[in-house]
């Protein structure tokens, strides 16, 4: 099967405002169970930025890494699903407002 590529105008508003929302989804701070303890890691790298033994205590230091910073903190659960995300900075994909 041939693949095939397209173009894409790097000047598309579109085009810049999904690689920016890339760029930030590295620096987003997530909170995750792992060797029994919660972590709280940077999107991008392969480290914790500190260790926790109670989830209360990373979702604690992870949002306040996450304001001072600008960024969103994913909560996931034992299983490593996200249950949660609260955003403190520019989003790109801000929640949608619902009424009926």
């Amino acid at each position: 099967m041939k693949k095939i590529f397209y173009k894409t105008n790097q000047n598309d508003p579109q085009v810049r405002a999904y690689k920016e929302a890339v760029e930030r989804g590295r620096q987003d701070h997530h909170v995750v169970y792992k060797d029994d303890s919660w972590r709280v890691i940077r999107g991008d790298a392969q480290r914790p930025l500190e260790t926790f033994s109670t989830q209360e205590e990373a979702i604690k230091r992870a949002k306040l890494i996450a304001r001072s910073q600008g960024t969103a903190v994913y909560i996931h659960g034992v299983d490593g699903r996200i249950r949660e995300r609260e955003s403190y900075g520019n989003d790109p994909f801000p929640p949608r407002n619902v009424t009926h």
